[in-house]
This record gives structure tokens, sequence and C-alpha cells, in this order.
């Protein structure tokens, strides 16, 4: 599970021979960048592509010290070097002829709607490490968990839920109940760990 924050990361990324930290790094953004590039437009292959990139130009620009935490937001840096990568990304596609012409960038959103989706999708992340802390850190039952994200993520509703996992309603609710109190805290502690970029 990442916890460590930004800004602690920040100042170890200052050593470029510390791989673990770079790393570290790589795990936290490169599934956020992913699913950005996808909900920018870009199918799977391409959105990894653009991760890549983007991650390789955000550690050259790092490492000569082109980012200044006095001078703006690591998130926004990110998002810009992200849409960047997407906007050549989807160039390189309407030069291949797999999209409309170039007015295809006409539909990349302004700066507000990429960072109400950046949100979403470091929001989405934060929930699936938290998940995946859920099953490897506690003792709940495979089954609970399961119970929990079919009612919670799944929005089926308990009834539904209750015939799939061959539970009693009362089941359900206790399911859920048990996820989400051990879910808090890990996703408080995931969270504060992207705070430092906002």
């Amino acid at each position: 599970m990442l916890t460590q924050t930004t800004t602690t990361l920040l100042d170890k990324l200052r050593d470029p021979e510390n791989r673990t930290v770079w790393q570290e790094f790589d795990a936290r953004y490169r599934p956020i960048l992913h699913a950005f590039a996808h909900r920018l437009g870009l199918g799977d292959d391409d959105a990894a592509d653009a991760a890549q990139e983007a991650l390789a130009q955000f550690a050259r620009a790092y490492r000569s010290g082109r980012y200044e935490r006095g001078r703006g937001r690591l998130r926004s840096w990110i998002i810009g070097i992200a849409r960047n990568c997407i906007i050549d990304a989807l160039r390189a596609r309407a030069a291949r002829r797999e999209q409309r012409g170039i007015s295809a960038l006409a539909d990349v959103p302004g700066e507000d709607r990429l960072a109400d989706i950046w949100d979403g999708e470091c929001q989405r992340e934060i929930l699936r490490q938290g998940l995946n802390a859920l099953r490897e850190h506690t003792r709940l039952e495979p089954q609970t968990i399961r119970a929990f994200e079919l009612l919670a993520l799944g929005q089926r509703t308990s009834a539904e839920v209750a015939a799939e996992c061959d539970m009693t309603m009362n089941d359900v609710y206790l399911a859920k109940h048990r996820c989400l109190t051990r879910l808090r805290p890990i996703v408080a502690a995931l969270s504060a760990a992207y705070e430092a970029d906002e």
C-alpha cells in the first residue's frame, strides 16, 4: 500500500539513483495516467503508451529541475504533461486515419474538466488500492468483500447481492458495515499520501 506522502516522495526523487522511490512514483501515477488517457479517448495500447511517455517526460523534467513547488501544483504539472502526450497520440491516430482528422483534438476538454477527470481517476485508484489492501491485510472473508463490492460499487440491490453470494440480507448489511469500517482508515491513509500534490 502506497502511503508515503507526495512531498516525501518528491524529496526522495531528487536522487536519480533511488530506483525504489522512482518505482513507487510509477506505481502511484501510472494507473491514473493510463485511466486518464483512456477517458480522453485513447484505446488501451495508446493509453499505456501515453502514460509511459508522460512518466518519462516527467522524469526528465524533474531531474533537470524544471518543477518548482512554489510555482504550481504537481497535479497540474502532471496533467499538462499527460495532456500533451495524449494530444500527440490523438494526432498520430488521426494521421493513421483511425479517427476523423485533426478536429478530434477539439474534443480534449479544458483545464477545469481535465482536473475533474484526473481527480475522479485518482479517487478510483485510491479505492482500488484500498480494496486490494482490504483483501491482503485484513481477515475478512473473500465472500464478505465480494458482497461489499457488489453492493457498494456494483450498485446492486441487497436482495441481488444476497442471492448471488448465497447470504441472508442481514449478512449483506454486516458485510457492508465490516468492510466500510476497515476500508475508511485505509482510504484516508491513501488519500493523505496524494494530498500534497493538490
